[in-house]
């Protein structure tokens, strides 16, 4: 296994070498960099964010950042290095809990399957909480499954709570996982439950005590209606529900997982032929880790109209690969279709799964941009469309654009320029520039794009295409 995670560790080193120059991207540019520049400018002087950039999570990740910018130096490269210490914590636990669900020889395969998901691996080359999220969920994990350390698992609480509100959905989730007995009769000695609750409390006492104080000083916890994120949080409707429900099936075969869905199908058929029969208390536990896992973060996303993205559901994602390798690699040894080698059989998910950074959707279908590789060519290809606009001497400040690509590109490439593209106004702009990688142009303004704007400007790589377009009214265009 050390030789495993030897390689692993080549490879996201390489990977993150690889990256170094990549801007901020998506959600990363307001949870790492304009979190990030605030206490960066500021000193840390304080811990209750502009109203513009307050997402009402404890800013732990933007302080992290700034404080990397501090030490050695305002740079993407040193954005991207920061996060390496977290890619290699998730790698060696997730090997130390495949070794304890299936084995030394068998763990990679937990490995794979989990850095196979596009999700793991698009969040994996970003500057994002979420990679944090995922490292204190493994952590607190293999603290409450193998080693049993307190300590270890205070730590892990407290980084959950740190990270985001969804960090806090996990912790809690995570404590309920530690209750003895559970799936039993739920009877537990006083002394006992408090001896599982004690490394909870600090984590949790921290994450209670910043949102009363953000209360205090903001008058609002989580979100407010001036917020710009506001219309993610609006209340849906019976018929918003059926569509969101709609929308989470969709997340759970979206990007190959599709493949590991009907593996389970397969999988499932011997379970519920054969295991319930039995009692294999590992099985249980990664079950129940799962439902409850999927009970504390995902079914209060159904309630709103805009929170349903693939990186919220990561923590759940990956305990249902732990549970598809326990049922392939497990000790119970359940037949696989067709009498499939069980290292072919995961290859084939493994495959299935990569193939989902390989899947774009025709421009009009939003797409989760930030949970899949796919997204990669849209660097080079942003990078060449602003030197043909700086050779062209045209101001970026003249061309609308959309959601991530909107404000000072500071905040995008670190460049120190104060100046860059302005949101979209298809009346006053004399350019807009265009990128299926923006899920904010609507179909009708995609339309008239295509049917009435000049194209001066296209690139295409791989899935990704950018397209600068020139009003069709000149008289814009002269002044």
């Amino acid at each position: 296994m050390r030789k495993t995670y030897l390689i692993y560790s080549v490879i996201v080193i390489a990977v993150t070498f690889y990256t170094r120059n990549h801007p901020f991207f998506w959600d990363t540019v307001q949870l790492a960099s304009k979190h990030g520049h605030f206490f960066f400018d500021t000193g840390f002087s304080s811990l209750i964010l502009p109203i513009d950039i307050d997402s009402g999570h404890v800013p732990a990740f933007g302080m992290y950042i700034a404080l990397c910018w501090k030490l050695f130096g305002k740079s993407l490269m040193v954005s991207h290095f920061a996060m390496l210490p977290f890619l290699l914590g998730i790698g060696y636990f997730l090997l130390k809990i495949g070794d304890f669900l299936i084995g030394k020889k068998n763990a990679p395969w937990l490995l794979l399957l989990c850095f196979a998901d596009p999700v793991l691996a698009g969040q994996s080359v970003l500057v994002s909480p979420d990679i944090t999220l995922v490292f204190f969920f493994l952590l607190g994990g293999y603290s409450i499954w193998i080693k049993e350390n307190n300590w270890l698992l205070m730590l892990a609480v407290t980084g959950l709570g740190l990270t985001s509100m969804r960090g806090m959905m996990v912790g809690i989730g995570l404590f309920i996982f530690s209750l003895p007995n559970l799936g039993g009769h739920f009877k537990w000695p006083p002394k006992l439950f408090l001896k599982k609750l004690m490394p909870f409390v600090p984590g949790g006492l921290l994450a209670v005590l910043f949102l009363f104080y953000h209360w205090q000083q903001t008058g609002w916890i989580g979100h407010h209606p001036d917020s710009p994120w506001a219309p993610s949080f609006a209340q849906v409707d019976i018929r918003g529900l059926v569509k969101n429900i709609g929308v989470l099936g969709w997340r759970m075969l979206d990007f190959g997982r599709i493949f590991i869905c009907l593996a389970f199908l397969f999988l499932l058929k011997y379970f519920f032929q054969k295991e319930l029969k039995k009692k294999d208390r590992r099985l249980y536990q990664i079950i129940i880790l799962s439902v409850i896992i999927f009970i504390v973060t995902i079914p209060t996303q159904l309630m709103y109209k805009g929170l349903l993205a693939h990186r919220y559901f990561l923590p759940f994602f990956i305990s249902l690969h732990f549970l598809i390798a326990y049922l392939i690699f497990g000790k119970n040894n359940y037949p696989l279709p067709f009498g499939i080698p069980k290292k072919w059989f995961c290859g084939i998910l493994v495959v299935g799964l990569i193939t989902g950074n390989l899947w774009v959707y025709p421009k009009k279908i939003s797409q989760g941009w930030d949970s899949t590789l796919a997204h990669l060519p849209w660097y080079g290809l942003i990078e060449k469309a602003q030197y043909y606009l700086q050779k062209e001497n045209i101001d970026l400040k003249k061309i609308g654009t959309a959601f991530p690509n909107i404000g000072p590109r500071e905040w995008y490439e670190l460049d120190g320029r104060e100046f860059g593209f302005k949101e979209k106004d298809f009346d006053q702009d004399c350019f807009i520039l265009y990128s299926n990688i923006m899920n904010d142009f609507s179909d009708a303004e995609i339309n008239d794009l295509e049917n009435n704007w000049s194209i001066v400007y296209s690139a295409r790589k791989m899935g990704v295409c950018l397209i600068i377009y020139e009003n069709p009214k000149e008289k814009l265009c002269e002044n």
